[in-house]
């Protein structure tokens, strides 16, 4: 079966920024074709490095030897990864804009190592005026440590002394452990905080304004430590993303009276933070489907929705607690309005996987939650319920794996730009265009997928959860809406609009690799390409092996994934198992280079009996050519111009026809599957 070739050790002068090593040779010679004619490939060097092969990283390798990753794109025998288990107190005080905290978090070491530190991250920090961040931000002071310790015994800050007690380094904070934590023990860690929120808008994902605050990376949070490069802990820049590790969470949270708290995970205690009302039209939205007010227009304030607290200090604790989650982030106001209804999917043991008696089984039930504040600004989002709804629903159908959550909550507020996806909850921009809060939803819900649940590296390997689901997202707003234009003349179809977005740069070329860093793309690029241009990588993908191949290890992936923490090694490895195809070639060209794509038809020739057509490659990127044929008496012919032909090193190609009956129209990729910088030359008729 075709996979990458191991490279094992490489030099790290030799090795880019991003860790892959891409070497190999040049292929020689035509590609066999009966009444074809291939222009001789130009003399190479056979010592030359090729353009076309992906070698894996030598750390990749370590891990195949281990047993931990294999090269059929399947988790090893041996995989493992860490676990925790965090308890979480939290008290919110607007007045004084501040949140304090405590934490017990219980970390397991299922790895086959001794680990003598452990590192977390104090991602708040990011707000400190000592910290470097990729854009400007505000300045709180950060996160503030007010007591930490490890099974019971007390460390204290010794940044001069790395070896004692616990460190800073901007967001990352590396804990010394009084004694090494080998295999299959825990220890027990706990944390005392504070903080101010910045306001917004912050860095974009967190923050406050006027009476709405969102935490985002609130709290100390272990770093990763995997099997292919042990500790993961690069430090938050405001940029790239997040890499992070499933745990268990218990959290209780402090507001004040009649404040709304939307969160991951599931409310434990509605009785006591909820009226009797809000509880009624909660079970009538689970049970109905039907978009129910909870908290209406004009009711704000009025305390409707919530029980009076009871005790000295008037405030408010709502328990959530959630399983088996990478993080966990919440909001609350007391200027929102509250719409519930339910998505229904099929059943699965929560984890995602469908039950093996599915067809006859009831549907699962995932109560969806809309926050939102009736301003014009946000005059879209009394359909935020429904839309969140339709997505949570269309991307299991799509994914074949069912939304792996009871509940959904999206929120409304604090970012001026897009959306932002945490476990179960998402916050995002007041909008106020109906089609763009349904594809920012559709987007941010089908995060859930990935990284949530898949769970990669979105700091080194951006491309890969955002690519991802801006492919899906196009794939769910197409199954939802249609490919054709709305009404009022604006295009609803996703896909087009990406490849538009990734064409507009590529033709001023204007762009950099996908596998580099997400924090060494220049912002202005990183929405463009990492989001649409990688989503237009899976979409030429699937016109290149077919949309049934293509399916099956799409699906593959996240199967053989799910709970797990994949390199892009394990995505390109999935690929070549399940379509038996050699797709190096085409990894390369779209990840590590920033080739483009221009397919022309150059001439279109009869003879008595024979018609040439030829096509030519005018940029660097290998593709197949898929040809449409249009014949006279309506019938319609399909070709394929195989990549190796330009692999080989040709830039021109003729095939042989038929020429009766009569050839009408010839057209280079009709479905428009590949990114092709210009369509006018792609078109021939008679």
């Amino acid at each position: 079966m075709p996979t990458l070739s191991p490279l094992g050790s490489v030099p790290a002068f030799y090795r880019p920024a991003f860790s892959v090593v891409v070497i190999g040779l040049f292929f020689l010679g035509t590609a066999p074709s009966t009444g074809a004619q291939t222009r001789p490939a130009p003399a190479f060097s056979s010592s030359a490095l090729s353009p076309h092969a992906v070698y894996e990283d030598s750390s990749f390798t370590r891990a195949v030897r281990r047993g931990t990753r294999t090269r059929s794109g399947r988790p090893g025998a041996k995989y493992w990864q860490q676990y925790a288990r965090y308890d979480i107190r939290a008290t919110l005080r607007p007045s004084a804009n501040q949140l304090t905290g405590r934490a017990k978090i219980t970390y397991l070491n299922r790895s086959p190592d001794t680990l003598s530190r452990i590192a977390v991250h104090l991602r708040q920090n990011l707000f400190r005026q000592d910290v470097l961040p990729q854009a400007s931000v505000p300045t709180t002071g950060g996160m503030t440590l007010h007591h930490v310790e490890a099974d019971g015994r007390v460390l204290r800050r010794s940044d001069a002394e790395p070896d004692v007690g616990y460190t800073v380094d901007g967001t990352v904070a590396w804990l010394h452990l009084p004694s090494p934590l080998p295999p299959a023990d825990s220890v027990s860690l706990a944390f005392e905080w504070s903080h101010s929120l910045p306001p917004a808008p912050a860095d974009g994902r967190q923050g406050y304004e006027d009476n709405v605050y969102f935490h985002g990376y609130w709290y100390p949070q272990l770093a990763v430590y995997d099997d292919v490069d042990g500790w993961v802990a690069a430090p938050y820049t405001g940029q790239a993303e997040f890499y992070m590790g499933q745990a268990d969470y218990d959290v209780r949270l402090t507001v004040p009276p009649h404040w709304l708290v939307g969160a991951t995970g599931t409310l434990q205690n509605p009785n006591e933070v909820l009226s009797a009302r809000s509880c009624r039209r909660l079970a009538r939205a689970r049970a109905t489907g039907t978009v129910v007010p909870i908290l209406e227009e004009g009711e704000r304030g009025t305390g409707r929705a919530t029980r009076s607290p009871v005790g000295p200090d008037s405030m408010a604790t709502w328990h959530f607690s959630a399983t088996s989650v990478r993080d966990f982030a919440w909001g609350t106001s007391n200027s929102y309005l509250w719409d519930a209804t339910r998505a229904l999917v099929p059943p699965s043991d929560r984890r995602g996987t469908p039950s093996s008696n599915s067809s006859d089984a009831a549907p699962d039930t995932v109560l969806i939650h809309s926050f939102y504040r009736p301003t014009e600004a946000a005059r879209a989002w009394p359909h935020g319920a429904r839309y969140t709804r339709n997505a949570v629903e269309v991307l299991s159908a799509y994914l074949d794996r069912p939304y792996p959550y009871s509940s959904m909550t999206a929120m409304e507020g604090v970012l001026q730009s897009g959306g932002m996806e945490y476990p179960q909850v998402t916050i995002m921009q007041p909008w106020a265009d109906t089609l763009k809060l349904a594809g920012d939803l559709m987007h941010e819900v089908g995060h859930m997928w990935i990284p949530m649940e898949v769970g990669t590296n979105e700091k080194r390997y951006v491309w890969m959860d955002e690519g991802m689901t801006q492919f899906n997202t196009a794939r769910g707003m197409r199954r939802l809406y249609g490919p054709g234009p709305r009404p009022s003349g604006r295009a609803n179809d996703s896909e087009t609009g990406q490849r538009a977005t990734y064409l507009q740069g590529a033709q001023r070329g204007y762009e950099v690799p996908l596998m580099r860093p997400g924090d060494d793309i220049p912002r202005s690029l990183y929405f463009d390409l990492p989001y649409d241009k990688a989503a237009q990588v899976f979409t030429a993908l699937r016109g290149v092996v077919g949309d049934a191949a293509f399916q099956r290890a799409y699906r593959a992936f996240y199967d053989r994934w799910w709970g797990k923490h994949p390199q892009p090694y394990d995505l390109f490895n999935t690929f070549a198992d399940v379509t038996g195809r050699d797709l190096s070639w085409f990894w390369h060209t779209w990840l590590y280079t920033t080739a483009t794509l221009d397919q022309a038809l150059v001439s279109v020739e009869t003879t008595d009996d024979s018609t040439a057509i030829t096509v030519s490659n005018k940029n660097r990127a290998p593709m197949p050519v898929l040809l449409k044929i249009e014949r006279a008496d309506g019938s319609t012919d399909r070709h394929t111009i195989s990549v190796d032909v330009w692999l080989n090193g040709a830039d021109r190609h003729t095939m042989t026809v038929p020429s009766t009956p009569s050839i009408e129209r010839v057209v280079i990729d009709p479905e428009e599957h590949f990114p092709d910088l210009d369509r006018s030359n792609q078109r021939w008729s008679r």
